[in-house]
């Protein structure tokens, strides 16, 4: 087998960039409430904190389900099929908002779960209206989604960074203004932030739906707006497709966002600790996932001209791309890791807790490459009904467990916690690269 693919890379690098820069938005948006709560106060940035990480798997799964479109609009993009596009695009709205009032339903459920989680008492009070102000956001986040697999399947990935960035931007300047009160607003604390972040992704939306009827490249799929109308067939199509993601990703998710239960029995700077270091590790994260998301984009339009050799070279030039550029970050964070605390904490204890995650921060990192690469290149040929159980088998069944043993039985604390992660990911990576491998074979399949 070929290790080389310049081409591949070429093409990657021009897709993944603007897809790293938007992801690393979304990230830096939850990066500023953290570093802006933080210096408020350490109960504010503990109880935002476990709202976040709970809140991260209703949206991914939400996410995840919007994904199902990657698959079929890659391919009619290549095939040139843009009223097929435009009918997938509006089919994928209308489910898209269905999953999304569900999620809203099981958010209102963990509202009233939360005085019965075992979480610091003083924090309950801060929790609440911030979980609210985010359920609020939610229709803004699940049309955007929609809309913005479209945009990337189209090759034009560039607009979605654009547009996330100036809603991490918006988000900044008015955490500043509402979580302090400066300029004379009121000074509103976590739930400023809440505000903040509402606020943002409502103009995220705003800015997508401009771009996608006002700008000339998308004349060709205006044309067909009104014509092309959502049909059962797509919406059963992106609905057997769209959960299977959703699943794994909510439970490639839960496997980090359950355990905030575990580490809240440890106190607040235990879990302040344990979010401030999620926020560091989604940094490096956000590379990785750019790249994959770039391999789903490259798959799905060698998949739609049935090039299976393209598949290939497409998912393991990615890969390179990823084990490179992850050894570059894992080394500059293992070095800088004090300095990183500290923008988010003055806080020593909780320093002295980010410390201690390190070694299974490192650890994790070839697992979580492998997985997240070859699960997009699954997503991007549309063979994710087996990512369920294979996810099921690695989160649920190897990593929520050995970190709960880890950490909770064995007496291991926040370390034992993080301890379960590199398990649950290496097997996680196994397993996508074997039925990859098995979906992908050319001689096998003719392609």
């Amino acid at each position: 087998m070929t290790w080389y693919y310049p081409n591949e890379y070429k093409a990657l690098a021009r897709l993944s960039l603007p897809l790293i820069i938007g992801q690393m938005g979304l990230t830096l948006q939850n990066i500023a409430d953290n570093i802006m709560l933080g210096q408020h106060s350490t109960q504010e940035l503990a109880a935002a904190g476990f709202i976040n990480s709970l809140f991260v798997l209703v949206v991914l799964i939400t996410s995840g389900y919007s994904m199902g479109a990657i698959s079929q609009i890659g391919a009619f993009y290549t095939q040139g099929k843009s009223r097929r596009i435009v009918e997938v695009l509006r089919s994928s709205l209308v489910v898209c908002s269905l999953q999304g009032l569900l999620m809203m339903g099981v958010l209102m459920l963990l509202y009233l779960f939360l005085p019965h989680m075992g979480q610091p008492a003083e924090l309950l009070p801060l929790m609440r209206p911030y979980l609210i102000i985010q359920i609020l956001s939610m229709p803004f986040m699940v049309w955007t989604f929609s809309i913005r697999q479209f945009t990337d399947s189209i090759n034009d990935t560039s607009v979605a960074m654009c547009i996330i960035l100036i809603g991490n931007v918006w988000n900044i300047v008015f955490n500043w203004l509402w979580i302090f009160g400066n300029l004379g607003f009121p000074e509103m604390g976590v739930e400023g932030a809440a505000w903040a972040t509402f606020s943002s992704r409502v103009v995220t939306f705003v800015l997508f739906v401009l771009v996608v009827f006002l700008r000339p490249k998308y004349r060709i799929y205006r044309q067909h707006w009104h014509e092309a109308k959502a049909n059962m067939e797509d919406m059963l199509r992106l609905n057997r497709l769209g959960w299977p993601i959703a699943l794994q990703l909510g439970m490639e998710v839960a496997s980090f966002s359950v355990v905030v239960v575990f580490m809240g029995w440890f106190g607040t700077v235990a879990l302040a600790g344990h979010q401030v270091m999620m926020s560091i590790t989604q940094l490096i994260f956000n590379f990785y996932l750019g790249i994959a998301s770039a391999v789903a984009i490259r798959v799905s339009n060698h998949n739609g001209r049935h090039d299976m050799r393209g598949c290939r070279r497409a998912t393991f030039a990615g890969w390179e791309m990823i084990l490179g550029l992850g050894l570059i970050l894992v080394t500059a964070t293992v070095f800088n890791l004090h300095r990183l605390a500290m923008l988010f904490t003055v806080d020593e204890e909780v320093a002295a807790v980010i410390s201690t995650l390190l070694l299974p921060l490192v650890l994790y990192q070839l697992g979580d490459g492998c997985q997240v690469v070859f699960g997009n290149a699954l997503r991007g040929l549309g063979d994710v009904k087996p990512l369920v159980r294979y996810a099921f088998c690695s989160y649920v069944a190897v990593s929520i467990p050995l970190s709960y043993v880890f950490g909770v039985w064995m007496g291991g604390g926040p370390f034992g916690i993080w301890m379960g992660f590199p398990f649950g990911l290496s097997v996680a990576a196994v397993l996508y690269l074997r039925r990859f491998l098995k979906v992908s074979d050319f001689k096998r399949v003719g392609g």
